[in-house]
């Protein structure tokens, strides 16, 4: 499902696809009996809405439990960034709108090249 740039990922394929179909994408882990988590999803969809350039989605850990499971969510709501398929980082709890567009100029500031450059010599060294 997507609304402009809002996707929902339910799966690790789900989730494999937008990775690969964007080159900055925040995902908000989020669960319906989470208060935190709803309060938050409006925010982040008005931000994700106010941002075009970057795609934004929302895991269930409910529903997309082997996604939750494989990046290791244990707490609720948590935001993962990835930027050219390197998670960036990765944040938990629930923020106001100011502080999540304050993130975003931080992870857009992010120099990909020399992370990029840091694993591609780890991946020389690890062969």
């Amino acid at each position: 499902m997507k609304t402009n740039n809002l996707y929902s990922i339910d799966s690790q394929a789900a989730f494999n696809q937008q990775v690969a179909g964007h080159d900055f994408l925040v995902v908000l882990f989020t669960a319906q009996w989470c208060d935190p988590c709803q309060t938050f999803a409006p925010v982040f969809a008005d931000v994700a809405a106010q941002t075009p350039a970057i795609a934004f989605a929302t895991a269930d850990v409910d529903v997309a439990t082997e996604l939750a499971a494989n990046f290791q969510v244990t707490q609720v709501p948590a935001l993962m960034v990835i930027r050219e398929r390197v998670v960036v980082d990765m944040m938990r709890g629930a923020m106001l709108a100011h502080e999540l567009q304050h993130h975003l100029r931080m992870w857009q500031a992010l120099d990909m090249s020399a992370i990029n450059a840091h694993f591609s010599q780890k991946t020389t060294a690890a062969t």
